[in-house]
This record gives structure tokens, C-alpha cells and sequence, in this order.
């Protein structure tokens, strides 16, 4: 098959999360003899990732990351109903063409939209040709902004534009899954969510697949101060507010029963008010980008996920687990992972039983590294990134044949 990928990140060796997904998924396809191409939005940071990827796909091209003037934001953030503003900030004319071109260029059999908001340049894109269309959906985007809207807590700003959105959202994220030839979601709770606003959608579960030799640590014994890890990236609302909340609520009550305790937050998208937490309180640490989150994961003793937001699957947690760190989530961080509270990770949801859990497995350094080896364990033999992949390539070979 000819398989193109949409991404709004380069996807590449070193990145994570979601769009390492992506990336594992189109060299695994490569591998299985598919011909793979990639559309990807590139900021000035990744450009350095651009020739590396270019030698093992089939084709690329880059489109710059777009970015917004405030005031113009802040119209499709609270007014604007011509576009949602989550996909208004991945919109770009550029990668509307570039995608038709390539289309029409290569005759690609089916196109893949990772993340449902690069979905709309499958949708009244007026330069593509007829194809076959898949979007990869992540997280349901207007469950995401109900939650914004809901959460108790969250910034008044965020809840009001959120609260403004959802309806309009909900009519444009559905009427595009519409016209899709196929959906694709992570877990079994995103496509009954899905299914119960549109229960005609063809939905399939992918799970997200790890690849568990690149995580797995290298058992080098750590050295200094104990480290909470969380990671993410920050210009996401879920993770902007999970790590606040994780400093104002949960951070005060382990500062206290632990004085060497650290706690770092790594990944780009930090904001002015992370970064002020750091100025205050030298024990927290905002590194920002990196190029490879292994060596901050073989520092830290656990890995946090105190997200309170958003929807959908952290793939983020899986690769901390596969990487024998013990994890502490929310509820909602660890949704769709099967969980078990106590043997691979701790679910906690105030800031009594977080910071309860995490003192636990500081204190407890058995109990730490048997949480982390039944993590490691259950993340191999449910989210092998072989396996996940040879579904996808039936599905969308079921597709294509249609």
C-alpha cells in the first residue's frame, strides 16, 4: 500500500508521547514493505530532525508550524464560529495544498490523520483528490473542552472559552469523522465516547504500541536527590494545569516530609507561570525541551501524571512504565490503561492520597521497583508496537480493498 501521515508535529526518533506513535507506526509499516510519506508541521526546533527523516521515508514534506497573533487568537478562542479554535491553530493553506499535491502526485491508496485535528485537511480540502481517508483520534476534542469547561478549579478564562466552543466543536469534530472512511481510537472508552455522539461512525481500536527495548532503562544505579518527573507538552491545557495543580496542592505536603525531593517538569510549552514556580522554589525544575526523554526518566525515582483535563489515552504514561518508573496518576491521566491501584501504579485523585502515594514509594524502595517491573510486564505483553501495528495494516487494508 501507498500510505500517507498527516502530523501537526515532525515525528521522529527522539520525540514522545503521541507522535511517537506515529513515528513507530510508519517505520514498522516501512518494514512490513508499505510505502510510507509524511505531511508534517515543522517549527524551527525540529528542523534539525528534518534530514534524518527524509532518509527513511518514501517522501516528505514541511509545512512551518502556524502561529497567531493574540487578538486574532483570542477571537477564535470566544467568538468565531466559522472554525473551532483548536483546529483554527492547526490550520494552514499551505498544508491544504501540500497535502493535494502529494495526494495527487503519488496516488496514495489512504491517508492518516494522527490527531483528530489534522482530520480537517481530509475534510472541504478543495485541492484533494479522491482517496481514502482514516483519521487517528487520540482523545475526543469536545469531551476534552466539556471537561475544560466542568472542572472545578480550572482557570475563568479557560472555562469560558471552553464552554463557548463545545457546541460548535461537537457539530464540526462529528460532521468531519463523517465523511472519514474509517476512525481509529486507542482504547475502548474513546470509541464508545465517540460512538454514543455518532453511533453510525466506523470506529476500530489500535492500541497505542511501545516499543519496550528503546525504553527499557539501563539499570545504572541513581545517584543523588530523588526525582518526581512529569513530562509533557505544556502548551496543552491538561498538562498547563495538571502541573500547576501539582505545585500548588500536592507539592507543599512532600516538600515537607521530604527536604531533597525534586521535582522536574520536562518538555517544551512551558509557560511564564511554570517558570515564575521555579524562581520560588529552587527544588523545582522547568527544563523545558529535550531531544531525548530517556536520561530524565533513568534520573527520576517516579513518574507523575496529575493531569485533571482532557480526554483520551497518555501514551506518555505507557512509555514511563515500559521504562520501570513507578507511576502516579490521576484517574483521568491513566484512562484507558488498565490500571491496577497498588500493584503497577498508584491512582489518586486529591492531593492528600498523591502526595500519600508518592511518599509511599519513596519510602518503600521494594514496593517501587516491584510497581515498576509489573508496569514494565503488562505494557509488553498488551502494547507491543509488532503487534499493534500488523492490526493496523489489516484495517487498513479491509479499507483500501472496500
Amino acid at each position: 500500500m501507498k500510505i500517507l501521515f498527516l502530523a501537526n508535529r515532525l515525528p521522529h526518533e527522539n520525540v514522545s508521547g503521541g507522535h511517537r506513535l506515529i513515528y513507530q507506526r510508519m517505520q514498522r509499516l516501512i518494514e512490513l514493505g508499505h510505502q510510507v510519506g509524511l505531511a508534517a508541521f515543522v517549527t524551527p526546533e525540529n528542523e534539525k530532525f528534518v534530514p534524518a527523516v527524509r532518509e527513511w521515508v518514501a517522501e516528505l514534506e514541511t509545512v512551518p508550524t502556524p502561529t497567531r497573533k493574540v487578538l486574532t487568537r483570542a477571537f477564535h478562542d470566544y467568538i468565531s464560529v466559522t472554525l473551532p479554535a483548536i483546529f483554527w491553530n492547526n490550520y494552514s493553506p499551505e498544508m491544504m495544498r501540500t497535502i493535494g499535491d502529494m495526494v495527487e502526485r503519488t496516488q496514495y491508496d489512504v491517508v492518516v490523520a494522527g490527531f483528530s485535528e489534522m482530520g480537517m485537511y481530509l475534510y472541504r480540502n478543495p485541492y484533494l483528490s479522491a482517496v481514502r481517508k482514516v483519521v487517528s483520534c487520540h482523545r475526543c476534542l469536545t469531551t476534552a473542552f466539556d471537561k475544560y469547561a466542568r472542572t472545578r478549579g480550572v482557570s475563568l478564562p479557560l472555562r469560558l472559552k471552553s464552554a463557548a466552543q463545545v457546541a460548535g466543536l461537537e457539530k464540526y469534530e462529528f460532521e468531519m469523522y463523517s465523511t472519514m472512511d474509517h476512525i481509529l481510537t486507542l482504547t475502548p472508552e474513546d470509541r464508545f465516547t465517540l460512538l454514543t455522539h455518532a453511533p453510525e461512525l466506523p470506529v476500530s481500536v489500535i492500541p497505542s504500541g511501545i516499543d519496550s527495548d528503546y525504553l527499557a532503562p539501563s539499570n545504572a544505579k541513581q545517584e543523588g536527590p530523588p526525582i518526581v518527573m512529569m513530562c509533557g507538552y505544556f502548551t496543552d491545557k491538561s498538562n498547563h494545569d495538571g502541573a500547576l495543580w501539582f505545585a500548588h496542592e500536592v507539592w507543599p505536603r512532600l516538600a515537607k516530609r521530604h527536604p531533597t525531593l525534586l521535582y522536574y517538569i520536562v518538555g517544551n510549552g512551558t509557560s511564564h507561570e511554570l517558570e515564575e514556580l521555579a524562581k520560588k522554589d529552587k527544588r523545582i525544575t522547568v527544563i523545558g525541551t529535550v531531544e531525548d526523554l530517556r536520561p530524565y526518566r533513568e534520573q527520576a525515582r517516579i513518574f507523575i501524571n496529575p493531569v485533571r483535563l482532557g480526554a483520551g489515552l497518555r501514551t506518555k504514561v505507557l512509555e514511563a512504565m515500559a521504562a520501570g518508573l513507578p507511576v502516579v496518576s490521576t484517574a483521568v491521566g491513566a484512562a484507558g490503561i488498565p490500571a491496577q491501584n497498588g500493584v503497577n501504579c498508584f491512582i489518586a485523585d486529591t492531593p492528600e492520597l498523591t502526595a500519600d502515594a508518592i511518599d509511599w514509594l519513596l519510602k518503600d524502595e521494594a514496593l517501587a521497583t516491584s510497581m515498576g517491573q509489573a508496569a514494565q510486564k503488562m505494557v509488553k505483553e498488551k502494547y507491543d508496537i509488532h503487534a499493534t501495528v500488523l492490526e493496523l495494516e489489516h484495517i487498513l487494508q479491509e479499507i483500501v480493498s472496500v
